[in-house]
């Protein structure tokens, strides 16, 4: 073949998926089409790292996702709106916990089940929330904590130093 069947045949084929990228990209996000299951809230100080679309794991396996996020401007909190999966009731004490996947990993949502009678319904919020932890301000806390005890240990160190060279040798 020479270079311009080529030329011609990679024109063909672009023009080809062309139409069928864009369908795709324009076909919408699976994260934030409606899916299956009844819509829970839960109200929090910090969310960084939850987005729509974010996992909501109970016992470690998925059983909804993150749908909706939003910012009440009177209690100054972040409202995210979670479905779940239908065929999963969840006692009234139930916490939504946002943890990191280790240390470096993504934010979910941990559903921690209590033991109560009552089952929360469509449109109910969870009551027991735990907010999202900075591993920044947490490593900058271990740091500043490491640096004070190396300061004092030194400041221990140059007393100790002092005496020595302040006292008479014993013989």
């Amino acid at each position: 073949m020479n270079r311009e069947t080529v030329h011609i045949l990679v024109g063909a084929a672009v023009l080809l998926a062309a139409p069928l990228l864009l369908i795709v990209f324009f076909s919408g996000d699976a994260r934030t089409s409606s899916a299956d299951g009844y819509e829970l809230t839960a109200r929090y100080n910090r969310v960084d790292g939850v987005t729509i679309g974010t996992d909501v794991l109970l016992a470690g396996a998925p059983v909804g996702k993150v749908t909706q996020q939003e910012f009440d401007a009177e209690t100054l909190q972040a409202v995210l709106t979670f479905t779940l999966r239908d065929d999963i009731q969840f006692p009234t004490d139930t916490a939504a916990l946002i943890v990191s996947d280790g240390l470096l990993g993504g934010k979910f949502i941990k559903l921690d089940p209590g033991g109560a009678e009552e089952m929360l319904a469509p449109g109910d919020s969870f009551e027991y929330v735990q907010d999202a932890i900075i591993v920044e301000a947490l490593l900058e806390k271990v740091v500043l904590w490491a640096e004070a005890r190396r300061l004092e240990a030194r400041k221990k160190a140059g007393k100790e130093s002092d005496r020595e060279a302040g006292t008479p040798l014993k013989k």
